[in-house]
């Protein structure tokens, strides 16, 4: 089963993507700081409030060697200058992940379900693929097939 939806203003899921998308943005630039003080070379990282991973180019690794764990690639250890400087820039951000309409839609466990989620200015959409029931909260509006796809095309234009 599919389902297609337009998510209202009023209510989390709408309030959690669009702060997620500011917080992307912190979360770029904190980045960008830290590369930018240690001349870290890669634009390649992992996005985590605990730890601060890159995925390393040759001079970051020659450079950064001695300062990144031995058992996890990239990582920088807690104690290094460049993760106390990230872990510092991140430490209030909130919305690390973009929302997962599993927990918005109140999916039971034990299904498999694909989601897409995007925003076209200050709408929110999303779809949902389920083996199961896709029940339609009071925050969403459910919508045709074609009336999302053109919604769709539209941006890819």
């Amino acid at each position: 089963m599919i389902k297609y939806f337009e998510i209202q203003p009023d209510c989390d899921l709408y309030r959690d993507y669009f702060a997620h998308k500011t917080d992307t943005a912190k979360i770029a630039a904190a980045y960008n700081a830290v590369c930018e003080k240690f001349e870290i070379k890669t634009k390649q990282f992992y996005v985590s409030k605990t730890r601060f991973q890159i995925d390393p180019t040759d001079a970051d690794i020659e450079k950064f060697g001695n300062l990144m764990k031995k058992t996890n690639y990239g990582e920088f250890k807690k104690s290094s200058e460049p993760c106390k400087m990230w872990l510092s820039l991140v430490k209030d951000i909130k919305h690390f992940e973009r929302p997962k309409l599993f927990y918005y839609f109140d999916m039971l466990l034990g299904n498999s379900w694909k989601e897409r989620l995007f925003a076209v200015g200050d709408k929110l959409y999303c779809s949902i693929e389920r083996d199961g029931e896709i029940n339609t909260p009071d925050f969403a509006i459910e919508m045709k097939a074609s009336e999302f796809y053109k919604i769709i095309e539209s941006i890819q234009d």
